[in-house]
């Protein structure tokens, strides 16, 4: 499992969790980092933006950051400026363009639930009925 700080709507569920993405200089995605946390090699795999700092091996440096979501969406590259961050940790040096990712993602759910099509009562109706009878069914039945 990649560990990752993640946002969510009530409305929208997994459909649309949001999250701060990296992005490399040439463009890619990085791969999630593996971070051992012990020396027989049990660690932990992420995804976490402020991981790709490139002062390991394992994690390279972000170029850019970016919001997506899990829909496919993405909102416009953020480049970070390594001169002026220095040797400060990225999660602190870069927090004002990840706190902006976070607002664009909201932004994008907003769009989202705007070009939502609202279900017809009657259909609404007769699924309410299904998922009554499943439960009726569920409780006679083993």
């Amino acid at each position: 499992m990649v560990k990752q700080e993640t946002w969510t709507t009530d409305e929208f569920g997994a459909s649309h969790t949001g999250s701060v993405g990296v992005l490399l200089a040439d463009g890619t995605v990085p791969k999630p980092a593996y971070i051992m946390m012990t020396e027989h090699g049990a660690g932990l795999t992420t995804a976490q933006w402020t991981v790709y700092d490139g002062h390991s091996r394992l994690a390279p440096r972000a170029h850019a950051l970016r919001a997506v979501c899990s829909c496919g969406w993405s909102g416009p590259e953020h480049p970070l400026d390594w001169g002026q961050i220095g040797e400060q940790r990225l999660g602190e040096a870069a927090a004002e363009p990840a706190d902006t990712c976070e607002q664009e993602w909201d932004q994008h759910t907003v769009e989202v639930e705007k070009s939502a099509v609202a279900l017809p009562e009657d259909l609404a109706e007769v699924l309410q009925g299904l998922g009554e009878a499943i439960e009726k069914l569920a409780q006679n039945s083993p």
